[in-house]
């Protein structure tokens, strides 16, 4: 099960924020600084093979929606950034992995 995802910047500055069970603002805050000083945390249940697939897969995802994503295009568009991480993850499962499923949605909204 995913608890997180949290993308963050070359300097530790967090971009992206997204968690699936409650956590207070002050735990929030110490388990992100916590990450970013290890770089990767990962429990001894989790399959790390499957989570560098799903880092991949997102990374993939947004590249096809941004054509060519940077930090930028998370920063100034979180609301869709996060929209398609819903449609990836839902309660720390990963529920679809077709990038055409999941951009589907994201690009109807586009359009209206």
């Amino acid at each position: 099960m995913i608890r997180f995802v949290l993308m963050v910047n070359k300097q530790g500055q967090t971009r992206l924020a997204q968690y699936y069970e409650e956590l207070d603002k002050v735990e929030r805050g110490a388990m992100e600084a916590d990450i970013v000083r290890k770089c990767l945390a990962r429990g001894e249940s989790q399959n790390e093979l499957a989570i560098l697939e799903f880092i991949h897969n997102l990374v993939e995802t947004l590249d096809r929606f941004f054509e060519n994503v940077c930090e930028l295009d998370i920063m100034f568009h979180l609301d869709k950034a996060h929209f398609i991480l819903d449609e990836m993850v839902m309660n720390g499962h990963v529920v679809e992995t077709n990038k055409t499923n999941i951009l589907q949605p994201v690009f109807e909204l586009e359009r209206n």
